[in-house]
């Protein structure tokens, strides 16, 4: 294949890998879980406009501001593509979605210098459209971010021999670092990798691995020292929260030991059944995915999200492995002698797959009115409150999407409706609510929640009554 060519088909591979992901999330918005509103976008949006929804981990320090700075980085510079939190939210899609595209590039990459290019090409289409892939592909959630960031990492310390082995050394070291600050339960899983990146050229090796892996290990440590009291102030007290003193205020979510085998299945889909003549291929990768999954499977408080760091390596896993069933059994069928019966095969297969799974995960189109009322309510030139009753508030886009800097009020009753609702002139609450003010008219709903609009000004709410007033009184 010729030059241009090459270039060509990788443009139109990855222009259809961007539109699959743009498409998915601008066609379909949602929040799929409130940390990639809370813990991430709304600090960026406090960082650069002023105010935000500040939950417990920020009023703690448990939480590093590196992601939400590179965030409001790009809020500051995309706010010009549409009006209110249009143009930012667009600009933060494009350039996490952008971002995303390393798994596609990490597929073809890994797999050709490991099984060939009937593998590589089955496996770059099928993290082009991998239901996983690309619904979370724009998602601001740092283990997302730390997945996209590692996959380079983990590339360049195996393979990447053009660039020269110190070069490739340090960045691989950089890399992984990066993914492990931004995501600190892969720390085990990262220093796995750095000591085979070091085998067996110890001497020559692991000072470069160790340069490259301190850059970001000392920004982090330099950010929370700023922004906090101490270096590295957010991982040790976030290790402590969640390790040391158990799941906290995630008790809810906690799942046994084997959940995350289970979950395995809901990413990966039938392609699982191939991870194991993939991992024949590649076993440093095949270890790798291992460690993630069982590192997290000690830790009470589990979420499927959270294994979203291996499942580009697995897709590529079994992208190999599939190529390889198909060449052991090739004697008895003549055609898959030709590689493009193969690679026909191997992706019909991964789009099966992915079809599948897409199908099982409607649930994961989640809280449509958080993202739907507060967008249609920051072009509402007379909004001066915002009511939020029997709802729970983190199911909301936040002033993310809201954009207005007016007060949220949680109502948790109907006593407290009546006599909160001067603080609001709009209110969600589920359709069939008795108690819904009679000044207040239906405007819209998304799926049972409904916005109700009245005419006129507001009353100040008080300190608790306020959003961030309320959580900090609860606990929250």
């Amino acid at each position: 294949m010729t030059r241009t060519k090459t270039i060509s088909a990788w443009a139109a591979l990855l222009g259809f890998a961007l539109a699959l992901r743009l498409g998915l999330a601008l066609g379909s918005p949602n929040i799929f879980f409130p940390d990639e509103i809370f813990q991430t976008l709304e600090p960026a949006h406090r960082l650069v406009y002023g105010y935000g929804v500040i939950p417990w981990e920020w009023r703690l320090g448990i939480r590093s501001w590196v992601f939400p700075a590179f965030l409001a980085g790009v809020m500051r510079a995309t706010a010009w593509m549409g009006s209110g939190s249009a143009g930012y939210l667009l600009g933060t899609t494009i350039v996490l979605s952008l971002i995303s595209l390393t798994a596609v590039w990490f597929a073809y990459a890994w797999a050709k210098r490991a099984s060939g290019t009937p593998a590589a090409i089955v496996a770059a289409l099928a993290c082009s459209f991998y239901f996983g892939l690309v619904y979370f592909a724009p998602k601001a959630l740092t283990e997302v971010i730390a997945a996209h960031v590692m996959l380079p990492g983990l590339y360049l310390g195996v393979y990447g021999r053009r660039l020269g082995e110190r070069k490739r050394l340090f960045l691989a070291g950089l890399f992984c670092a990066l993914a492990a600050c931004l995501r600190i339960q892969l720390l085990p899983a990262v220093l796995f990798a750095m000591v085979y990146f070091c085998y067996p050229r110890w001497r020559v090796r692991v000072p470069v691995v160790a340069a490259g892996a301190s850059i970001p290990v000392l920004v982090f440590g330099a950010v929370d020292w700023i922004s906090w009291s101490y270096p590295w102030q957010s991982f040790i007290l976030y290790c402590k929260e969640n390790v040391v003193s158990g799941p906290g205020k995630a008790l809810t979510l906690v799942q046994p030991w084997y959940w995350y085998l289970l979950v395995l299945v809901v990413l990966i889909g039938p392609a699982v059944l191939l991870l194991f003549h993939g991992s024949r291929r590649s076993p440093f990768l095949a270890i790798f995915c291992a460690i993630v999954v069982v590192s997290h499977s000690v830790i009470p408080h589990k979420e499927v999200r959270f294994l979203y760091p291996v499942l580009a390596p697995a897709v590529t896993l079994a992208a190999m492995g599939i190529v390889d069933l198909l060449a052991e059994i090739r004697r008895g069928v003549r055609f898959l002698n030709n590689p493009k019966w193969v690679v026909a095969i191997g992706v019909s297969f991964f789009f099966i797959s992915s079809a599948m799974l897409a199908a099982q995960c409607a649930d994961w189109y989640k809280t449509p009115w958080g993202v739907g009322a507060f967008d249609h309510l920051n072009r509402e030139p007379g909004l001066c409150g915002v009511g939020i009753y029997d709802r729970i508030w983190w199911e909301s886009g936040g002033y993310t999407h809201l954009h207005r800097n007016v007060p949220i009020v949680q109502v948790t009753g109907a006593a407290e409706l009546a006599r909160d609702a001067p603080f609001f002139n709009a209110l969600i609450a589920p359709r069939n609510s008795p108690a819904i003010p009679p000044a207040f008219g239906q405007s819209q709903c998304w799926k049972g929640v409904c916005l109700f609009e009245r005419g006129g000004t507001c009353t100040a709410p008080g300190a608790d009554e306020e959003l961030n007033g309320y959580l900090k009184k609860i606990g929250l």
